[in-house]
């Protein structure tokens, strides 16, 4: 359960950005009786005009789960990974930010690092079980400081973690025992849905591997048959796959790696044609009869594609009670079924364990007309780009607002910032003007 995530230096994000999905009543370090769903936000939708830095703010929150899930592996790299905001001569040689408050087995955990090109400036991990801060530890660049809490072979770690290593990466791959599960709860619980075809190609790939199992296979049906799309069952079958297309795409892969990396390119593509030898098969009602006819996913619309490979994954992190993260959730989904994704999220009932949605969207309908309920207004979030290029975000508790204050109105008439800022009439003019030289 995430709580809260700050970035400074990332890209269009210039000074420090706070996303804050604890409720504006909660004041404190813990909760009195230990219950972080009754004082925590599940939903954090972000408006804002095309570039007002929207993507950005979760992209900044994907790649500090990417440096804590890989940068073990980093040792070799002549440089780390480092994206500063580039519109000022001030920012590009500063270090970039990442720090996140999160919950992991019941207690409230701190967790961030500093980083540029030349590696990790900073890394700390806080933890708060009885109200005060503990440290674990506390990094700045090769020194460390160790709390007596945090069992483990600490000081050999670190002899091994180089700058351009996150602590926490190599702590877990060197199996140690608080810091292993610790990263493996931040990788299986914070998931990002990027508005892409890679991306959605990759999660329909995890869903082939999800529905072999009968109990998810149900559930994507029901996902389906909600959906209204005259699917009336999923099927998963193994097809051939032919001797010539196996050895292109296996020449293939063996060019786009070095001789010395023939056995991994061997796994990829073995591990690729496993997953093109698995179709999913889409059954649907026939027109006039009682048959059923199957489609592949090739036959498939947009919006059906878009709505198996979000809902399925949104289902896994309810589960979990993780944190999911959308980018421009209304992309290819009737606007009734994005407001049912986030509804699930809203339902006590359908999601117990507090299970959070963090997305992005131009769909100023989901502020006020939601199916069955509405955006609270510590939900709504709103992206805006200053003069200087620098990306702001801000709740709309910001501002007062009424019971009878129609929210989404009120954005689009400039109340709250973070529209576009558009000239009709320059527009108009300039296109004459073209129009005539």
């Amino acid at each position: 359960m995430l709580l809260r995530f700050r970035t400074t230096n990332y890209r269009s994000i210039r000074d420090s950005c706070d996303l804050v999905m604890t409720k504006a009543s909660f004041n404190g370090i813990r909760p009195e009786k230990g219950k972080w769903s009754e004082v925590t936000n599940r939903i954090a939708g972000i408006f804002g005009p095309n570039a007002s830095g929207k993507t950005t703010v979760l992209d900044s929150m994907a790649f500090s789960r990417n440096a804590i899930g890989n940068s073990a592996s980093w040792t070799t790299r002549q440089s780390f990974p480092h994206h500063p905001f580039l519109l000022d001569g001030i920012s590009s040689s500063a270090p970039s930010i990442f720090e996140m408050d999160f919950v992991y087995t019941g207690v409230r955990h701190s967790y961030g690092f500093e980083s540029n090109e030349r590696g990790v400036q900073a890394e700390w991990l806080h933890t708060y079980p009885e109200g005060r801060r503990r440290v674990l530890f506390e990094r700045e660049k090769e020194d460390y400081t160790f709390g007596r809490h945090l069992k483990g072979e600490n000081t050999r770690i670190s002899r091994l973690t180089s700058e351009m290593n996150l602590f926490l990466s190599m702590s877990a791959f060197a199996n140690h025992p608080y810091m292993r599960g610790l990263r493996q709860f931040l990788i299986n619980h914070f998931d990002y849905a990027v508005f892409s075809e890679s991306s959605q190609n990759g999660r329909i790939r995890a869903v082939k591997k999800w529905i072999e199992s009968d109990h998810i296979l149900r559930r994507a049906e029901n996902l389906l048959r909600f959906a209204d799309l005259g699917i009336k069952r999923l099927s998963i079958e193994n097809v051939e796959v032919a001797e010539e297309v196996q050895r292109t795409f296996r020449k293939a892969f063996l060019a786009f790696n070095d001789e010395s990396d023939n056995e991994k390119a061997e796994e990829a593509f073995t591990d690729f044609l496993k997953e093109q030898q698995v179709q999913i098969g889409f059954w649907h009602e026939g027109g006039g009869d009682d048959k059923a006819y199957q489609l592949d996913i090739n036959k498939e619309s947009s919006g059906t594609v878009a709505w198996l490979a979000l809902a399925l994954p949104a289902l896994r992190i309810v589960d979990m009670g993780g944190t999911f993260f959308v980018d421009e959730i209304d992309a290819s989904l009737h606007p009734r079924l994005t407001s049912a994704l986030i509804s699930l999220f809203k339902s006590d009932e359908l999601n117990p364990k507090g299970a959070q949605l963090v997305f992005t969207s131009h769909d100023t309908s989901l502020m006020g007309h939601l199916t069955g309920e509405t955006l609270d207004a510590e939900e709504i979030w709103f992206a805006e780009k200053a003069n200087d290029g620098s990306t702001e975000i801000y709740p709309l508790t910001d501002f007062q607002v009424k019971p009878d204050h129609n929210v989404e109105r009120r954005y689009l008439g400039g109340r709250y910032g973070a529209i576009p800022s558009i000239s009709w009439e320059d527009l108009q003019v300039s296109l004459l003007e073209d129009a005539q030289a």
